[in-house]
């Protein structure tokens, strides 16, 4: 923290020394010098174009959002009708609950000339930082996307529209979570804009003012300012509304009429000046977004691009993140956007006039994307099987090898809202630089001489205030190693060769002994056994269900391979049982909690096709559960061909009906045109017990 030694903000949050951008910089790190957090602030421009819509509202000629706040303390109740507007929009996105694929926002205030957003610092780096270093592959952008869509149906269940979703906005962890970030600043920009922070259709209505904002306004908590002096009251009594927000205007304020419908100058407003004034206010809002958004393919869906009077291509809502959505995966994929994004007005004129670029790398993603990219939010899919989509495309993916860490996402617990929420620290902060650049530690200090052997190192006179250091010894040369230590090494490696030969003579050589006597029939009392006197027409078919056992060398300790009536051969446990044919030709082989299913060739290649990694994610039905939960994950997905043979395997966590998370390694198989499947089924919990219950069983297969 010793490098946070720059100027303070509102009292609270002091910057860094040096900040590592130029000034004017949008994000910067801070210290919260109340909870001892680094935080992240974000800067919005409080720009002079918004200006002249309150120009001639102001009373007593006020200066507009560009000059109020230059060179003046932190304000977080503020005057000016357009500052109030964007703060407020950022204070109401801010007092969501939180969400773990949400970034959380701390505070809001205004201070030189900008809106200043302080909020978690996670350890993350923008998806623009990943997108540079090259495209994404499908599988990964629609990670990614499932990401942001969970965050959004959390938005757009409480009445919210996000509306800045851009490659900056999308945080990438590093445990690979996407995180959403953006909300209060993107609502406080299109406040300045005059558009709306929320969806028409169900908009959010604004909370009353905390009593810390009343106290500093000197109103009592939750009440509205009284118009400033001099106010014109509006005639008939009702509260004003400003019909760019839809909300009650801020005191002090009178809407925005262009003069040929201002009824104080004209006495009464001719017929169609409403309508005039309307679409100049419309205009206006539209070259304000302009100015301000920029050229932003996913911030310009085209509801939003459609100039004024163009006619209505439907009202922003959730569908118009659905757009940005889509405009953000086809730039994950394809490595550029869908429309160019050289000039703001250009990019609003072709998004309103042309469909956007093909997205043909896009692969299994072509379809939502397209989809999502529709000119009609009404027709763009819904969250839901929108979500189902992205999910399926992850599970394509070519999953980490099992034994690999898997990520869980942090719990959502109640927080304090009177403190900075401390949800997903990560242990104590700690003191940085105390070590050596280089990150080792640093060396003890070497014992300093003292006394005589001092004096004498300095040829008996030593300097006033001075420690005389200690005089370095040579170091030694190593010592040569003789012909005596080379014998020595020799003698031992021969000894453990002798050592080895013992203990293989000693574990084979009598199974080796066993197993010659039961290749000519013989017991262990030399005489021939009862079932080798018997001709092998003499000695009859096994009854049914009960499958011969033999133990051949190299199998592990308590392990027995079954040669199954089904024609087949497998490793189980000796104490296990067998279960008969069920309906779907599914033998079972079970041990308490642990199960082992064996599909002897039910399925043929002619149906489901040659690829059994499609088959094994897609088709098998032993997974079907898997494919239904709602909380499943894959792990160790690869596909083997050995000579002729294809085969594809991999690990399958989901939870059952009952709740229970279950482990499944499974192996699909071609054999002879049809697919065999062994697959080991077990608690979560034992996980080892099922690798090793496969290991035995693949390894140990064999067809007949």
């Amino acid at each position: 923290m010793e490098r946070y030694a720059g100027r303070m903000l509102a009292e609270r949050y002091r910057l860094p020394l040096r900040p590592g951008g130029a000034d004017g910089a949008t994000v910067l790190r801070a210290l919260d010098t109340y909870s001892a957090q680094e935080v992240l602030l974000r800067r919005l421009p409080l720009p002079e174009v918004v200006e002249a819509e309150f120009a001639d509202a102001a009373p007593g000629g006020r200066s507009g959002p560009g000059r109020a706040g230059a060179g003046q303390e932190a304000a977080r109740d503020p005057r000016d009708p357009v500052v109030r507007r964007a703060f407020l929009a950022a204070t109401r996105a801010a007092e969501l609950p939180d969400h773990p694929l949400l970034d959380q926002v701390f505070d809001v205030f205004v201070a030189d000339g900008a809106l200043w957003i302080a909020g978690e610092l996670i350890a993350a780096r923008p998806l623009a930082a990943l997108l540079a270093e090259g495209p994404l592959a499908p599988q990964r952008a629609a990670e990614i996307g499932a990401d942001v869509l969970t965050a959004l149906r959390a938005l757009h269940a409480r009445g919210w529209v996000h509306r800045n979703i851009t490659d900056r906005t999308v945080l990438i962890c590093d445990d690979g979570r996407a995180v959403l970030s953006g909300l209060a600043a993107g609502a406080a920009q299109e406040a300045l804009c005059g558009t709306e922070a929320m969806p028409l259709a169900a908009p959010v209505p604004a909370p009353a003012r905390g009593p810390e904002v009343a106290e500093a306004a000197g109103e009592p908590d939750g009440a509205v300012p009284e118009p400033a002096a001099g106010a014109a009251a509006e005639p008939g009594g009702p509260a004003r509304t400003d019909p760019l927000l839809k909300v009650p205007a801020p005191a002090g304020t009178t809407p925005a009429i262009p003069a040929p419908a201002d009824p104080a100058r004209t006495g009464s407003a001719p017929a169609g000046a409403v309508p005039a004034g309307a679409g100049l206010v419309a205009g206006r809002v539209r070259e304000m977004r302009l100015a301000l958004v920029g050229p932003v393919v996913e911030r310009w869906a085209p509801e939003q691009a459609a100039p004024a009077g163009a006619g209505s291509r439907g009202a922003v809502g959730p569908g118009t993140d659905l757009w940005a959505l889509g405009a953000l995966l086809f730039r994950c994929v394809q490595g550029h956007p869908p429309y160019p994004e050289e000039d703001a007005a250009e990019l609003a004129r072709m998004v309103c006039a042309y469909r956007p670029a093909p997205a043909g790398a896009c692969g299994p993603l072509r379809p939502a994307v397209e989809a999502l990219l529709g000119p009609d939010p009404a027709a763009r899919p819904a969250v839901g099987p929108l979500l189902a989509v992205l999910r399926g495309v992850t599970r394509g993916a070519t999953e980490p090898e099992r034994d690999s860490g898997l990520v869980t996402l942090p719990a959502r617990g109640a927080a304090d809202p009177r403190r900075l929420p401390e949800v997903r620290r990560r242990g104590e902060l700690v003191r940085k630089g105390r070590q050596g650049r280089g990150g080792a530690a640093r060396p003890a200090p070497e014992p300093k001489p003292s006394g005589r052997k001092a004096r004498a190192a300095l040829g008996g006179h030593e300097p006033p205030g001075l420690a005389a250091p200690a005089p370095r010894r040579a170091p030694k040369p190593p010592r040569a190693r003789g012909p005596r230590h080379l014998g020595r090494l020799l003698l031992a490696l021969i000894l453990l060769l002798m050592v080895g030969a013992v203990a293989c003579a000693v574990l084979f050589l009598p199974k080796a002994d066993e197993e010659a006597r039961g290749r000519t029939g013989t017991g262990s009392s030399g005489a021939p056994s009862p079932a080798a006197t018997v001709p092998d027409d003499d000695r009859g078919a096994p009854p049914a269900g009960s499958p011969q056992t033999t133990t051949p060398a190299g199998l592990a300790t308590g392990f027995a391979v079954r040669k199954d009536p089904a024609g087949f051969q497998v490793a189980v446990r000796e104490d296990w049982r067998r279960r008969g044919r069920d309906g779907h030709d599914r033998i079972r082989y079970t041990g308490g909690d642990y199960e082992l299913v064996v599909v002897p060739g039910r399925d043929t290649v002619a149906a489901f096709g040659a690829d059994p990694m499609a088959y094994q994610q897609d088709k098998e039905p032993e997974l079907a559960a898997y494919r239904a939960a709602s909380w499943a994950s894959a792990s160790g997905l690869r596909r083997m061909d050995v000579g002729r043979t294809a085969m594809a395997e991999g690990g399958f966590s989901w939870k059952d009906g009952s709740g229970r998370e279950v482990y499944v390694r499974n192996l699909a198989m071609i054999h002879q045109g049809r697919y065999h499947l062994v697959q080991v089924i077990g608690p979560r919990s034992g996980s080892r017990t099922v690798d090793r219950l496969y290991d035995q069983a693949t390894g140990s297969y064999r067809p007949n």
